[in-house]
């Protein structure tokens, strides 16, 4: 019967392209290595790798072999998951990747919140953009993403729950040479550098300030490609660039009069955000109760965002009302 450490040697084998290499990386002596290709070889009566000079390559049996193989040691790695999660033995693990306005926005909190109750938790936080989430999720190095989810390809074998969505603003120094203007448009703002992540192509049109297109996924660059707010806030607050967030992740800056909010507001400038999730894998139960605590943390700060807005332009809300 072929095992699954005999596939994974063939797949490191394919890997390094080196008897010797691979059996390394395996943590194998050399001939324990050599002996366990031979075996499966022989278990199956076929050549799987051509021994040459210039290194080893897989005939075409272990072309066909090696395809099956990845799949089924990731299946087998989940299904030990699978089982530790029903026994209840990971029930104080989990690990997420996170955009990072939605990290500031309830992300945080809610790990904050869940340490509090269970500080036995053992917990793997990754901050990125929201591509990387997407990736990481689909690659199973993390067990739930929470991030901007209007910005997620359609993909059948994840699965995406609407958590929020919050308006956003343009912010920037309280001396900025902005708000020596009487109004603003885009083509104002499109004469500075804005601080922020990675945009979708749909956004190069109408996304202000200095930025390009990226030849190869159509993405919009920023000027100042930033991988975290706290990052773009200490930018903003020492240069004439201005970037952009939620009120309530800036509150604090715009009570004290560091920064101000710029009189630019368009429809388009609302954030749509979520967990997202593969389809085939069963959520840990810290995931479930981070999803719970997350819910819960964005009632309150919905409401207080749009009291923000609110008090940061009242000709609009009170035409509104």
């Amino acid at each position: 019967m072929i095992t699954l450490d005999q596939l994974a040697n063939a797949l490191a084998l394919q890997v390094h392209g080196s008897f010797r290499r691979a059996a390394k990386a395996r943590h194998l002596s050399q001939p324990a290595f050599s002996r366990s290709i031979q075996k499966l070889e022989a278990l199956l009566g076929v050549t799987l790798f051509n021994r040459q000079t210039s290194g080893v390559k897989p005939t075409i049996y272990g072309e066909a072999l090696l395809k099956r193989a990845d799949t089924m040691l990731v299946e087998a790695h989940e299904l030990e998951r699978e089982t530790r999660l029903l026994k209840k033995i990971d029930i104080g693990t989990v690990s997420l990747a996170m955009g990072f306005y939605v990290a500031e926005i309830s992300g945080c909190r809610a790990i904050a919140e869940m340490i509090r109750l269970h500080p036995e938790l053992r917990c793997q936080i990754t901050v990125k953009d929201w591509r990387d989430v997407e990736e990481m999720v689909l690659d199973r190095r993390v067990d739930i993403g929470f991030a901007g989810i209007n910005l997620i390809n359609e993909n059948k074998q994840l699965r995406v729950v609407p958590v929020g969505q919050q308006e956003f603003t343009c912010f920037c120094r309280s001396g900025h040479p902005l708000f020596e203007r009487e109004s603003l448009s885009k083509s104002d703002l499109d004469a500075y550098p804005v601080v922020t992540v990675r945009l979708p192509p749909s956004m190069a049109t109408v996304f202000p300030g200095k930025s390009h297109l990226d030849k190869e996924s159509g993405d919009l660059i920023p000027s100042i490609q930033a991988g975290d707010q706290a990052t773009a806030r200490v930018i903003v607050a020492g240069s004439d660039t201005f970037s952009v967030a939620t009120p309530v992740q800036i509150e604090p800056w715009l009570r004290s009069g560091e920064f101000r909010v710029l009189d630019f507001r368009e429809p388009w400038m609302k954030f749509d955000y979520g967990f997202i999730y593969r389809q085939d894998r069963m959520l840990a139960p810290a995931a479930e109760a981070f999803m719970q605590h997350v819910r819960e943390i964005e009632m309150e700060v919905t409401r207080r965002n749009q009291c923000l807005i609110d008090e940061l332009f009242p000709a609009i809300a009170g035409s509104a009302e």
